[in-house]
């Protein structure tokens, strides 16, 4: 009689008392482990053919969409996506400026956005000016240049104009579905010349996080 495997999970194991046959041996085997894997299917109507009858879904079985890039578990009646949370993060070891007017630092980010999904932004770096008391706008935007929208920003007054101050910028975007990318900007609007100060050491970061 077949009995079952060690972790009671119900794979049916032959048993040297059982009557030979390959095929039977094979397939329980098979059967049992691919619908308790991450099964994988071109997309939720494939899913659905694929899975009817003797194998129709049951609680607890997995599934991967490659057309959307979602796994979902099956709680018994429907198919629940499982959060997945994007994260990216660039870094800037070379500084960026000195400038009077806006420039890009060289902080880039570029990912596949989501629809209605809205992300977390922040860039951190040290900002300094060849002037006391300066302004500096530390900004994140949408886009590849400095007449992207703006989505974050951050703006500093120096008080130490030769050693600077760690500025962070934090702002949120829902861009919607498509591939979408960030950059992070430093502008100068007071009247001394500013830059943004990286290092190997101590580097500027930029991070996109999914909500």
């Amino acid at each position: 009689m077949a009995t079952t495997d060690d972790y009671g999970q119900s794979v049916s194991i032959a048993t040297l008392t059982d009557a030979p046959n390959a095929e039977t041996l094979a397939k329980n085997i098979a059967n049992a482990v691919v619908q308790r894997s991450v099964m994988r299917f071109a997309s939720a109507t494939a899913r659905t053919a694929a899975l009817t009858g003797t194998s129709a879904p049951v609680e607890g079985m997995t599934s991967w969409l490659q057309d959307i890039n979602r796994i979902s578990v099956y709680d018994g009646s429907s198919w629940i996506d499982i959060p997945q949370r994007q994260k990216a993060q660039a870094t800037l070891t070379t500084a960026a400026g000195p400038t009077s007017s806006e420039i890009l630092t060289g902080l880039s980010i570029t990912m596949t956005t989501k629809a209605s999904t809205t992300y977390i932004l922040r860039a951190t770096g040290l900002v300094r000016s060849t002037l006391v008391t300066d302004r500096i706008d530390l900004l994140i935007r949408r886009g590849t240049t400095t007449a992207g929208t703006q989505v974050g920003g951050a703006v500093h007054f120096t008080t130490v104009a030769s050693t600077g101050e760690s500025v962070t910028a934090v702002g949120s975007d829902t861009p919607g579905a498509g591939s979408t990318t960030w950059v992070v900007t430093l502008s100068g609007v007071g009247s001394g010349n500013c830059d943004l100060t990286a290092t190997s050491s101590f580097p500027a970061v930029f991070t996109v996080e999914e909500m």
